[in-house]
């Protein structure tokens, strides 16, 4: 299914982004099986992998040990997909958000005076959200869509973009043009569709780096996520698994080059003196990845013939888990908007497209990046004065901002979209 030259979408970038963005424009009612309307253009090569399905695609050879947060909403909309089922099992699911400000208080006394986490977050009738493998979640997205008529074009990468005139046309080093009604940038804050449309993005200075990896522990973590915003940047805790944890972990880039850089028992000991005792010893469970963090949002969300989408619409500090589900309701609104143009016999390209986009996902955007790379400047570059002030937890506590962000946990009332709501656009 990879000799056309056209189709009405294609979409740049085979990573989590890409493939759940592919699966869910297939349902906007353009293309047949034996024609597909959607193609997703990958610059890795195809890996055949060695399982029960042979079909399958795996994009995991390296192993990645990070992990994703899937609020509420978007578990339904992989649902909706096929994809869930086939992660259920290994997804953990998160019942509270326990936030806490500061260092943790020593001595018996100090912990019985008031609660260590000062702040909790929690709903009575459902998880909040779901903490899942990267690696897991890419092998099941490509099992799935390799049961819908998307062509999947692999070891192609993109050396320019044109969309000027009634078509846009992608160029390659290794093969044929191909053109197309849209395309769709899924290829990360690093975006070379970003910059070969001309797009300019607002980004922030490398201050920061977040270390990432999992970890065990000693105590039950009872599907309780824990964030501690230090003076040094926040710190993070997951649920992952019986007695499992993500971890992540912003830090000055000095100071996180240096703890990189210490042996597992001493990079544990720092580890616990920054986080607390609530969970008891912690332990690596596997290597450290140190990830420079530069919060990155696009001056425009879209171009001629072209959307925007995750990290290359806007790449956003971690503190909130929220970078993927963001993607999720870029591909919810899109496919939306595409199955409002095809029912009305226009092309995925026409105008009408652009702008639904834009009145569907601005707000949500610019709203959600606003609030985290705010709150991080606030509590990592501006500790004393948060801390005398108060402003950093009252903040996160104050009724607008805490129904934001517990709104946006699960998925929230934000982005109104049918894969969101699980139903397929009609």
């Amino acid at each position: 299914m990879t000799d056309q030259t056209h189709y009405e979408v294609i979409i740049v970038g085979g990573g989590l982004t890409g493939v759940m963005m592919a699966l869910a424009l297939s349902y906007g009612g353009y293309g047949l099986a034996a024609a597909p309307a959607i193609a997703l253009v990958d610059r890795a090569p195809a890996h055949n992998k060695s399982s029960d399905s042979a079909s399958s695609t795996s994009k995991t050879t390296s192993g990645d040990h990070r992990t994703t947060t899937i609020h509420a909403a978007g578990k339904t909309m992989l649902e909706t997909l096929g994809v869930w089922p086939l992660i259920s099992d290994m997804a953990t699911p998160i019942t509270r958000i326990k936030i806490a400000n500061g260092a943790p208080r020593q001595g018996g006394l100090a912990r019985l005076q008031r609660p260590e986490f000062s702040l909790d977050w929690h709903d009575a009738h459902q998880p909040m959200a779901y903490v899942v493998a990267n690696d897991q979640l890419l092998d099941a997205l490509y099992m799935v869509m390799a049961t819908r008529p998307i062509a999947h074009i692999t070891d192609a990468e993109v050396t320019s973009f044109d969309g000027a005139g009634d078509l846009a046309r992608l160029q390659f080093a290794n093969r044929p043009d191909l053109s197309c009604q849209l395309v769709v940038a899924c290829d990360g804050a690093k975006s070379k569709l970003r910059d070969y449309a001309g797009i300019h993005s607002l980004a922030e200075t490398h201050r920061q780096t977040a270390i990432v990896a999992n970890l065990t522990l000693e105590r039950d973590h009872a599907n309780i996520a824990y964030q501690r915003f230090l003076p040094s940047g926040p710190l993070a805790l997951m649920p992952h698994g019986p007695f499992r944890a993500s971890l992540v972990w912003t830090l000055p880039k000095a100071d996180a080059d240096h703890f990189m850089a210490l042996d597992e028992a001493d990079f544990a000991s720092v580890l616990l003196t920054a986080f607390g005792e609530t969970l008891g010893g912690l332990q690596l469970d596997g290597p450290r990845l140190g990830w420079p963090l530069k919060p990155t949002i696009s001056r425009k969300m879209t171009g001629s013939h072209l959307i925007l989408a995750g990290d290359a619409s806007h790449a956003i500090h971690p503190l909130a888990g929220q970078g993927y589900n963001l993607a999720l309701g870029d591909a919810a609104v899109l496919a939306d908007c595409l199955a409002r143009a095809s029912a009305r016999g226009l092309g995925a390209g026409h105008r009408s497209v652009e702008t639904d986009y834009l009145a569907g996902r601005k707000f949500e955007v610019t709203a959600m990046t606003a609030m985290t790379s705010g709150l991080n400047q606030l509590m990592s570059f501006q500790p004393a004065i948060a801390k005398i002030t108060g402003a950093g937890m009252g903040l996160v506590n104050a009724g607008p901002v805490k129904s934001f962000f517990q709104k946006s946990a699960m998925g929230g009332h934000l982005a109104r979209a049918n894969l969101l709501e699980g139903r397929l656009p009609t």
